[in-house]
Order: C-alpha cells, then structure tokens, then sequence
C-alpha cells in the first residue's frame, strides 16, 4: 500500500508540474499574443490617423477657411488653396500663406498648449504633438518647407522613435507668394512720379519668408521704363541715394540679388516702397511686387515665385509615438 501510494502521489506530482508548465506557457503565449494584437491596434490608429491627417491638410482649407489670416480662430487644421470663384478647396495645391503661419505657430515661443489654436493643432494629430511636415519639389528634391513644433530649438525627434508612421501625397505649392502687387506705374511726362506701395509683415513672418522685390516693365521699347529708383521704408532722397534700380537693359529684375532678401531693411507691421519712375517713353510703364518665399530658399529660385503657378510637389506627414 505504501509503494502503491508513493507511485500515486509521484504520478501527481509530475502531472502537476506538467499541468503548471503548460498553464504557464499558455499564459506566456496569451500575453505575447495580446501583446502583439495591442501592438498591432496602436499601429493601425497611428497609420489611420497619419493617413487621414495627410488627406486633411491636402484637400481642405481647415476650419475657418482663411485661419492664417488670424492664427487664434483656427479649429482645425488644412493647406489647401481655396478657388477664388467658387470658394472652394482646391485639393491638393497647397497655399504658401497657410505653411507660412503653420510654422510660425510652430515655433517654441508660440508652441503653447494652453493656447486654443495649439490645442487644435495637437487634437487634429490625434492628441499628440509629435508631428513633422515637409514640403519637397517634387522635381529637384528641395525642401521649400520643414515644420514640427519648436523647430527653432533642434531636430524633431523622429529620429529616436520606434514606431513612425509615415504617409506621403502629391501636391502642388507655388515657390512664393506675392504679397502686394502695385499694378502699372506709368511715367507721367514732366517731373518724375513717386508711387508709395504698402504692404503688411505679421508677426513671425521675418523669421519664416524672405523678402524681395520684383519690378517689371515692357517688352515693347515704346512702353519700356528707362530709368526707375526703389526707397525701402523711407523717403525718395534728390541726392538719387536709392535703395535699388531696375536696370535698363533687363525686363525683370529681382532685388536685392543675394541670398536672404531684404529683411535687414524691414520689420513687423506695415511697410512701404516708394517707386521713383524717372524716364522712359511716353507709354513707358513699371510693375512691382513684394514677393515672399521660404526661409533659405535659393536665389536662382526666387523668380519661379513671380511665376504664380505651382511646382510639382510631395507633402509627407510623419506621426510617432
């Protein structure tokens, strides 16, 4: 009996400790398997979300249609242009103005979540504000805009996450913008005429574009300016101390012609050109306008702005946890 009972409770024994390492593998694997599922779960919402943010910013004009005009009434984001004569979007030509004030909400000064249009930047991105956009010429590869938030403060930290999810869609986005267009100034025979210009900086619009003029005259010698002077934010000077002058020989000219415009001569608020037109003929006329483009943007690339049409382009949305 007593043999018979030892073998009995050795039988047990073993079979317990079979019935615990199957019960514990079981665990372990339900909770790889659980694991994973959740894993799974959390990159679909992450790629669903990325997917219908990037579908978003290309088609709409975000809520209300023209927030870059007034950064706090913004409640949901889009970058679409919008069709001057129907009012609605035109999906996926991306608008210059509403990047513009996109990075410049972005920068860390204004990166405040307490702020009802930070909060709508962050819900738009599925609460969270590990975000990156760009904006690449779809034909040379140049970034005409990189925007994350605090960007002015290092690198976004994509880099060092384990989990991205990254969508792209194809677009178009003028090199620039023009920001104020003075029509033709015509040469009045007699005493030169002095036209004023105005044209509005907002807040944080230094930092984020560069500034040029663009002055243009005809291609027909009987209506060609010969001679015009440009004064930046200050009074047209009888000692012909200007601040530019379009040359004779050319029919467009872009000032100043280095690289970073001419921020140096500006500032926040309003800000005006006088137009010197001195001599030409007796229809002679000249043209200008204040163009912005991206921050950096290459010299050589400066007059595609003047251009208005867009360029080929790919906007990729990067979202991470």
């Amino acid at each position: 009996m007593n043999q018979r009972g030892q073998v009995f409770t050795l039988d047990m024994l073993f079979a317990l400790i079979l019935v615990t390492l199957v019960i514990g593998c079981s665990g372990q694997a339900l909770e790889q398997v659980t694991g994973r599922a959740e894993g799974y779960s959390m990159r679909f919402s992450l790629e669903r979300i990325a997917n219908d943010a990037a579908d978003v910013l290309a088609k709409t004009v975000g809520i209300p249609y023209n927030w870059e005009e007034s950064i706090g009434t913004l409640e949901t984001l889009g970058l679409a242009e919008v069709d001057e004569f129907t009012g609605e979007a035109l999906q996926n030509n991306l608008k210059v103005g509403k990047l513009g004030q996109l990075k410049i909400l972005c920068k860390s000064t204004n990166w405040d979540p307490s702020k009802p249009e930070v909060k709508a930047a962050i819900e738009f991105f599925g609460g969270s504000g590990n975000f990156e956009i760009k904006v690449v010429d779809g034909a040379t590869q140049y970034v005409l805009w990189h925007i994350w938030p605090k960007w002015d403060l290092g690198s976004s930290g994509v880099e060092n996450s384990l989990e991205v999810a990254a969508v792209r869609r194809g677009t178009t986005v003028k090199y620039g913008e023009i920001r104020v267009d003075s029509g033709r100034l015509k040469r009045i025979p007699g005493i030169p005429e002095v036209y004023t210009v105005w044209f509005e900086i907002l807040p944080g619009e230094l930092e984020v574009y560069d500034w040029y003029i663009i002055a243009i005259t005809s291609e027909k010698l009987s209506e060609r300016i010969e001679s015009v002077l440009l004064f930046v934010n200050r009074a047209v000077s009888e000692t012909f101390d200007y601040d530019y002058k379009p040359l004779r020989d050319g029919l467009e000219n872009t000032f100043p012609d280095k690289h970073g415009g001419m921020d140096n001569k500006l500032y926040e608020g309003w800000n005006y050109i006088n137009v010197r037109v001195e001599s030409g003929g007796a229809g002679a006329w000249v043209e200008v306008y204040v163009m912005t483009v991206p921050a950096c943007t290459p010299l050589q690339n400066v007059n595609l702005a003047a251009g208005r049409l867009g360029v080929p382009s790919v906007l990729e949305l990067k979202l991470w946890r």
